[in-house]
């Protein structure tokens, strides 16, 4: 299992490497502006390159999506273009040989009042299937993430998101899982073990708002259960862990959870 952290800027690049970290996970804009610009795009990815450790994946895919144009559930939405801004996201991600990418964005998917459930479940199926189609020959993967219920109102439980995906059923669109959000719907880690075949990524981070402290136990059992069920892939620190001083401390006690 990898531990990585997320980054955004320069100076956690460096503090990343100096800390242990095996990868960083990185935003789509670091890879380029949202229009076509290849000498925009060149000066990103150098920018990555330069760096000791690999960017390995991305999250925040669809900022501002009703600003946008880009949502996914709702009365409003373009296949058309979320097929174009999926299409450049990929292709910058096949460039910069980055393979997976979480789908949380939850405002892109927040379901509006009055708003046929089974019909957005339906959409948020018929986006896989496009971030499938185009994933796959670019060899991306897309893995959706399951949000608390205050972030989001659609798919918002590891039990629900894998019984979703498998109903999706594309190799390129599968699952991811979050210890912030898990701990906020106050959901076990034993739900672990059902969604272990469709999972590709995982983040945790400190739940806070208002909730106790989480501690080192809580931090080892979510990996401990991850690796249990056959897990063995990579683990963001998408935040910080308020038992540990630095994101140093953070990463020799998740690894440690791990050896």
């Amino acid at each position: 299992m990898e531990i990585g952290i997320l980054i955004t800027n320069e100076r956690e690049y460096d503090e990343a490497f100096d800390w242990d970290y095996d990868y960083i996970e990185g935003f789509p804009a670091m890879l380029g502006p949202d229009e076509d610009d290849a000498a925009a795009e060149r000066a990103c990815l150098a920018r990555i390159e330069k760096h000791q450790l690999p960017m390995k994946s991305l999250c925040g895919f669809i900022p501002d999506p009703q600003g946008r144009g880009l949502m996914v559930v709702g009365p409003d939405v373009s296949l058309e273009r979320l097929r174009v801004f999926v299409t450049r996201i990929f292709d910058r991600m096949q460039r910069a040989g980055i393979g997976v990418i979480g789908y949380g964005s939850g405002g892109s998917r927040w379901v509006p009042d009055g708003f046929d459930q089974t019909k957005a479940r339906q959409q948020v199926g018929d986006f896989m299937h496009l971030c499938a189609d185009i994933g796959e020959p670019r060899n991306v993967k897309v893995a959706l993430e399951p949000y608390n219920r205050d972030d989001a109102n659609l798919l918002n439980t590891v039990e629900d998101a894998t019984e979703f995906i498998a109903g999706v059923d594309r190799t390129h669109a599968q699952l991811m899982a979050d210890f912030f959000h898990m701990k906020l719907n106050d959901e076990s880690f034993d739900t672990l073990e059902a969604a272990a075949p469709h999972l590709i990524h995982a983040h945790i981070a400190e739940p806070g708002r208002g909730r106790p402290e989480t501690t080192p136990e809580q931090h080892a059992q979510f990996l401990q259960a991850l690796r249990l069920y056959g897990y063995d892939g990579r683990v963001t620190l998408s935040g910080t862990l308020t038992a540990y001083a630095n994101d140093g401390e953070t990463c020799t006690a998740l690894k440690k959870a791990i050896a």
